[in-house]
């Protein structure tokens, strides 16, 4: 009986081991994931973060070209009061 409840104790003991290192592995692999996911999604965005700086930057540049132009033509003028940039 003695050596039937110790080898039961063994297993018990190996099974646990065993869901440790289960959890363990799972868990360490969902960390990892996690920490990828968070690096390329940095990654990313930081060509589309620059991409829309520049397209920001250029519509800048267009809407004072049309100022300077509103200046000099009322028509044009009349058309940026229409488009609310003036």
């Amino acid at each position: 009986m003695n050596n039937m409840r110790a080898d039961i104790n063994r297993r018990f003991d190996q099974m646990f081991t065993i869901t440790l290192w289960g959890f363990g592995v799972i868990f360490g692999g969902m960390g990892l994931l996690l920490g990828f996911v968070l690096w390329d999604r940095r990654t990313a965005l930081t060509p589309a973060i620059r991409k829309t700086k520049e397209v920001d930057e250029q519509s800048e540049s267009v809407v004072n070209a049309l100022k300077e132009l509103a200046a000099k033509n009322p028509d044009v003028k009349e058309a940026l009061k229409h488009a609310v940039l003036l």
